[in-house]
Order: structure tokens, then C-alpha cells, then sequence
């Protein structure tokens, strides 16, 4: 394997289905040992909340990456963004987010790209490929 192995990807969205074939992609890519699933931006948020609250520094414990889906119920994908740059990212700072969402909307690509750690906007289906292409710098930097 050409790069380090993410430890954990967590990917938030409110589809079964999607969530299942993200989680065979990111296996058959090998991108990740671990792929975590959450139902919406809440559960997503109380997964890493959970992890800062064992009181541990190390960011191996965090997710390297978080596939994020835009539109969901009980919290969207922008609330878990806004949320997260203020309350969890300070504790994780090598986490980085992908959204993937179907929408072709230039003003959600535009807003998404105001996250710093927001490093992709997927708006076509996940696959091995996107995966392997890119770049492993993108994924393994601190952002400051």
C-alpha cells in the first residue's frame, strides 16, 4: 500500500443504503481500518463528543476523515459543520470532511469551501478511484 491506512472514517447520512455501500467502498479501498456510521449530523456530533470526553489527546482516536451528507433530518450536514468547527475540530485537528451530496448548487460549494477542513464536495456517487486519487497530503497535515 502506497500510504498510511486512516485509522477511522466516519461517515454521516441518513440513507441505509448509501451508508453500506460507502462503508464496502472505503473497505474494498482500503483507505481506513475502521469506517463508523452515524444517521445524521447529531449522532455524529454525541460519536465525537464521546471521544473528546474520554479525555484523550491522541488523534489517532478521531476520524481522519467524515463523509458528510448535506441534507438529513434532526441535524443537516451544515448545522454538523457549524457545530463542529467550533466545538469538536479545536480537539481534532487532523479530521477532515468530505461532503458528498448530490447537489449541484455552486452556493453550497461555495459555503462548504469556507470550512478549512472541508477538503472535497462529491457531488457524484463514492468509488474506489475518487478514493485512491487523492491526494494522501490533503489527508495527513494538520490544518491550522
Amino acid at each position: 500500500m502506497p500510504y498510511e491506512q486512516l485509522k477511522r472514517v466516519l461517515c454521516i447520512n441518513d440513507n441505509e443504503v448509501t451508508l453500506w455501500i460507502q462503508k464496502q467502498i472505503l473497505n474494498k479501498s482500503k483507505l481506513s481500518q475502521e469506517v463508523i456510521t452515524a444517521f445524521n449530523g447529531y449522532d455524529g456530533l454525541e460519536y465525537l463528543k464521546n471521544l473528546i470526553n474520554r479525555n484523550t489527546e491522541d488523534q489517532n482516536h478521531f476520524p481522519g476523515l467524515i463523509l458528510l451528507d448535506l441534507h438529513m433530518p434532526v441535524m443537516d450536514g451544515w448545522e454538523f459543520l457549524y457545530r463542529f468547527s467550533l466545538d469538536i475540530h479545536p480537539h481534532c485537528k487532523n479530521t477532515r470532511v468530505i461532503i458528498t451530496s448530490y447537489s449541484i448548487d455552486e452556493v453550497d460549494s461555495e459555503r462548504a469551501k469556507k470550512y478549512p477542513f472541508v477538503i472535497d464536495f462529491l457531488t457524484k456517487s463514492l468509488s474506489v478511484e475518487y478514493l485512491e486519487s487523492l491526494p494522501r497530503s490533503l489527508l495527513s497535515d494538520e490544518l491550522v
